[in-house]
């Protein structure tokens, strides 16, 4: 088990869709998957890679990447700043994960303000992976994106994904961490609570994040879980195996911490 600290990205930052399962077909199956790097779309502000290749959901999945570029910036009424950092936790086989980190200064606000979205990609559709469909067990509900942007990827949130959240953060061997979070970690504080979840190959699993407000950003860890508990918790078969694959062969980037 393995849990990621997300408080570095608490300050300016760091340097919905429906889907089909992965298809089982061996047919369908990517071993392997290129990107393109893109130019910065501005000073710090990092563009998403691309795939490179033919196909329908090779297209489709640069056409979304094409339009979370283009919806990328500052969100202020006056002068600010803004910031943009991508990190790729899957790079196949099968699936792709694209972890996207924001963060914004506008004059007159009382402090900077971050974001991060995650999003798989089953190479076999083109579309994103609908986990509530794909973790039967968990029995996950999606997020109301009313009043949102076009681009934001709804959370996920369930009172059997909230236990096991909990048990996994308050086990933490940072005592101290435990000790300034252990309120908010709670199976009762962690109740409807949203999630961001993806599969990442560098951790060996499905990872998921919770999304506390802006003042608790430092106790939003990272928790994965590994391939018994996906299969625990009814994750397709094809995906708990895309993610074991990945893990093995190192298929994430960039490769340093």
């Amino acid at each position: 088990m393995k849990m990621i600290s997300r408080a570095a990205m608490a300050a300016l930052l760091l340097g919905a869709a429906s889907c089909n399962q992965p298809s089982t077909a061996a047919d369908n199956r990517t071993e392997a998957v290129t990107f393109v790097a893109r130019p910065d779309l501005a000073e710090a502000v990092e563009a998403l890679p691309r795939l490179v290749g033919e196909g329908d959901a090779i297209a489709a999945i640069n056409a979304d990447l094409d339009r979370r570029d283009a919806a990328a910036g500052p969100d202020c009424e006056g002068a600010g700043g803004f910031e943009r950092g991508v990190s790729q936790p899957m790079t196949g086989p099968d699936l792709v994960s694209f972890w996207i980190a924001e963060g914004q200064y506008c004059e007159g606000a009382f402090s900077p303000t971050t974001s991060q979205t995650a999003i798989t990609y089953d190479l076999a559709t083109g579309q994103p992976v609908d986990w509530v469909a794909a973790a039967p067990g968990l029995q996950l509900t999606r997020g109301d994106p009313a009043g949102q942007p076009a681009d934001h990827v709804p959370g996920l949130s369930s009172t059997a994904l909230s236990g096991w959240y909990s048990a996994e953060a308050l086990a933490s061997p940072d005592r101290e961490h435990v000790e300034q979070c252990a309120d908010i970690w709670t199976p009762e504080a962690l109740e409807g609570v949203g999630y961001k979840v993806w599969l990442d190959a560098r951790n060996g699993g499905l990872s998921v994040s919770p999304e506390f407000a802006q003042v608790a950003q430092g106790c939003a860890d990272t928790a994965t879980l590994n391939a018994e508990e996906m299969r625990r918790f009814g994750v397709s078969p094809p995906i708990v195996d895309a993610v074991v694959a990945g893990h093995a062969a190192g298929s994430w980037a960039p490769k340093d911490d």
